[in-house]
């Protein structure tokens, strides 16, 4: 649930800024919705922040991950499995290095 929240948030704040610089509230009579879709999105990044409690520090709560190369996976030679320093979250992608 928490994850639909960002998400929707993030996708509002979006239109909210996309709206303000297409100028579009002049042409369609949009007074506040720009700054309401602003504000929603920014309270509801906030309420998503605070409900997702599964991981331990704020940046990764925000989704800035400290990822660490670990070995490589077993089914795709090419791919690597990442490890966050932080909050032990795993991820598989293909390095060229």
């Amino acid at each position: 649930m928490w994850g639909k929240l960002k998400a929707v948030s993030s996708f509002a704040i979006l239109m909210g800024v996309v709206v303000l610089l297409a100028k579009v509230d002049q042409t369609f009579n949009l007074s506040n919705a720009p700054y309401l879709l602003i504000a929603g999105g920014i309270i509801g990044l906030i309420f998503s922040l605070i409900g997702s409690n599964k991981e331990s520090s704020f940046l990764c709560r925000v989704g800035l991950h400290k990822y660490k190369r670990g070995k490589r996976d077993s089914e795709v030679p090419a791919m690597y499995v990442y490890t966050c320093e932080r909050c032990g979250k795993q991820k598989k992608a293909a390095s060229v290095v």
